[in-house]
């Protein structure tokens, strides 16, 4: 970059950490985790534009992404230890397995039908490469932004909307809950899935507004976290200190 469009990268990188620090109107654990999670995305950004490359590196990403969480956790939970090992975040305490946690910044392809094959072959792959039991592993899922189906949605619930992107509007918020609580209910991929599966944001993803803090476009953090959420997680670990 010309010294001149570095300056200006520069600006609007410092810019956008400042207004990510204003978004947070209420302190709470969920909107803590949240930002935390946006700042890898914009430090991620950074590497990119300063070394050049064509895009993100989703593997850099979940390393830092896991690596935060843990430190995000260790200020909540002082009798744990966390060590990330090949984007899987493990907490022990006394050097026992208290659980193992995946962070997925969003479910991507995967439509709301097939959440449970998706975490049943993490459960698999987990277990074969670490020996590690299916009901130790947690999941914090950061946004269903793109990943809900409104065909599965009426199947489950009953719930009947054109599109499922329809579910993360205001006037679905009760229902896209009600949803997302009856679909973790009937998961058979982990042993107690509704203390294994934690979500944050049903429709802003961390990545989508570091991009808008980038360039300088209005932003704001969720004015809603979806349950069982990042509290409930830390609820379920604080019983087994």
């Amino acid at each position: 970059m010309g010294t001149e469009k570095e300056g200006q990268w520069d600006q609007s990188v410092a810019d956008a950490y400042s207004r990510l620090e204003c978004l947070i109107r209420e302190p709470t654990t969920e909107a803590e985790l949240f930002s935390r999670l946006i700042r890898v995305y914009l430090e991620e950004e950074e590497v990119r534009i300063r070394q050049k490359l064509k895009r993100k590196s989703s593997q850099r990403i979940s390393r830092v992404m896991h690596e935060r969480v843990g430190e995000f956790l260790s200020g909540q939970l002082a009798g744990l230890s966390f060590q990330v090992i090949d984007g899987l975040l493990f907490m022990k305490k006394d050097e026992q397995l208290v659980g193992a946690l995946k962070c997925i910044p969003d479910l991507g392809s995967y439509d709301t039908p097939s959440w449970n094959a998706t975490l049943a072959r993490f459960a698999k792959q987990y277990q074969k490469r670490f020996n590690l039991a299916p009901e130790k592993l947690l999941f914090v899922i950061c946004s269903l932004a793109k990943s809900l189906d409104a065909a599965h949605a009426k199947e489950l619930t009953g719930i009947d909307v054109w599109c499922g992107a329809a579910l993360t509007t205001p006037a679905y918020r009760d229902a896209l809950q009600v949803y997302v609580n009856k679909y973790v209910e009937v998961m058979d991929a982990l042993p107690q899935p509704v203390n294994q599966v934690y979500f944050l944001s049903a429709d802003v993803h961390p990545n989508a507004l570091a991009c808008q803090l980038l360039r300088g476009e209005k932003a704001s953090l969720p004015d809603r976290w979806l349950r069982p959420s990042v509290g409930d997680l830390i609820q379920f670990l604080q019983g087994r200190l």
